[in-house]
């Protein structure tokens, strides 16, 4: 005859960990974090590569008769190099025949509104004629991987400050 053995439940008693676990453990989580920290700033950076002449005809016909208005989100932005102004929105004409230039209606916050010329100069890229003055400042076109999204970014090159419109 078999005896009635009733099975407590047993409980799982937690191992304890060694020092060396630990300090793999923690090595291996600081590096994961570091990887996931810069590899995301590593993606996002693109250094700016002025359009090749082919490249800065089809981004004047794009932007040709188009309104872009000023990203807010994180602030209001300004450059030194547009004299700390704040450029709310711009709106560019229609395409000149042949040239790889556009006018630029720019309504500025607290400013009458003015006019510029987008220019692209050989192996410097666009660049941002004011007021007769061509500024220190690059202008550049993205469209998103999808092509749902166009931003168009204005960067000073002495600040590095970046102004980033949205179309409209």
């Amino acid at each position: 005859m078999q005896e009635n053995q009733q099975t407590e439940p047993q409980q799982e008693v937690p191992e304890k960990l060694s020092k060396t676990k630990i300090a793999i453990l923690t090595v291996f989580s600081l590096v994961m974090l570091f990887l996931l920290a810069f590899s995301c700033y590593g993606c996002s950076y693109q250094p700016i590569n002025p359009p090749q002449e082919e490249e800065a005809i089809d981004v004047v016909a794009r932007l040709a008769n188009t309104s872009w208005q000023l990203d807010e989100t994180e602030g209001t932005p300004t450059l030194s190099e547009l004299y700390d102004l704040v450029l709310s929105s711009i709106s560019f004409s229609g395409r000149d025949a042949g040239l790889q230039q556009l006018d630029m209606d720019l309504t500025l916050r607290d400013e009458p509104s003015a006019s510029g010329t987008l220019l692209f100069v050989p192996d410097e890229g666009f660049g941002f004629l004011f007021e007769g003055d061509l500024l220190p400042i690059q202008v550049v076109y993205d469209v998103s991987r999808d092509g749902n999204t166009e931003t168009l970014t204005l960067v000073g090159e002495e600040s590095n400050g970046r102004m980033y419109y949205l179309k409209i």
